[in-house]
């Protein structure tokens, strides 16, 4: 029912300063692990991180083409990502099944008389 495991992840950021490009790329690891695995994720621990690839890309910005220049920067990067993921198999989980007959009763109070 419970299960744990370690998986590696890459995940990518990007961001007007560093710590919002890694933080982007943090934020999307429970993204990547939930279309991998089917379950419910209970805890995600990050063992070790490792940077793939980090990028400044610094441009000019100007005003109508001619005015106020400024320097503006754009942060990419790309990690690794350990884990440790704890996730429980909502398929193990055994449900007991209950009919409700189906009379006018039921029809009018929903099943909120069968309580």
């Amino acid at each position: 029912m419970k299960k744990t495991f370690q998986a590696k992840v890459q995940v990518e950021g990007v961001g007007q300063s560093k710590e919002l490009a890694i933080n982007t790329a943090l934020g999307s690891i429970q993204k990547k692990i939930m279309s991998s695995y089917k379950g419910l994720i209970l805890r995600i621990e990050p063992l070790d991180v490792s940077i793939i690839e980090a990028k400044e890309t610094a441009y000019t910005e100007r005003f109508f083409l001619f005015f106020f220049p400024r320097q503006r920067s754009k942060y990419k990067v790309v990690l690794e990502v350990e884990v440790n993921v704890f996730l429980l198999d909502a398929e193990e989980i055994v449900f007991d099944k209950t009919d409700v007959p189906n009379n006018m009763r039921n029809m009018l109070l929903g099943n909120q008389a069968n309580k």
